[in-house]
C-alpha cells in the first residue's frame, strides 16, 4: 500500500531528504510556494525544475556561456550535462502537488494530469 510521505517525519537517523526534496523544502521555508501546501518529500528533480520559479529569458553570465555555450540554462560544473525537458519552468505551484501521482514504466509519466 502506498502512502504519501509527510515532510517532518522522523526516522531512526533523523529527517531524511533526497536532493530534490531538500530543494523543495528550502523553497517552501523561504515562502516561494506562497499559500500552496506541499510535502517537499514528494518532489523529484523533474518536479523542481518544472515549477514556474525560473526566468526562462535571462541573459546567461559569461561564466555560464564559457562552461557550455549551447545550454539555455547555466551549468558551471560537472562532467555530464543535465538534459531538461521542454516544460522547464511551466507549472504553477498548487496545494498537494504530486501527492496522488502514479507513474508507469518505461516513460514514468505522472498520471493523472494535475495530480
Amino acid at each position: 500500500m502506498a502512502e504519501v510521505e509527510v515532510e517532518g517525519w522522523e526516522y531512526s537517523d533523523g529527517r531524511s531528504y533526497v536532493c530534490s526534496a531538500f530543494v523543495a523544502g528550502v523553497w517552501q521555508a523561504a515562502g516561494i510556494f506562497g499559500d500552496a501546501k506541499i510535502n517537499a518529500t514528494e518532489f523529484q528533480p523533474y518536479d523542481d525544475y518544472r515549477l514556474n520559479f525560473f526566468d526562462v529569458n535571462f541573459d546567461r553570465p559569461a561564466a555560464c556561456v564559457a562552461a557550455d555555450p549551447n545550454l539555455p540554462y547555466c551549468q558551471l560544473m560537472g562532467k555530464y550535462r543535465i538534459q531538461l525537458q521542454d516544460d522547464y519552468s511551466t507549472v504553477a505551484p498548487y496545494s498537494n502537488m504530486y501527492e496522488t501521482c502514479t507513474s508507469i514504466w518505461p516513460d514514468y509519466l505522472m498520471l493523472p494530469q494535475g495530480c
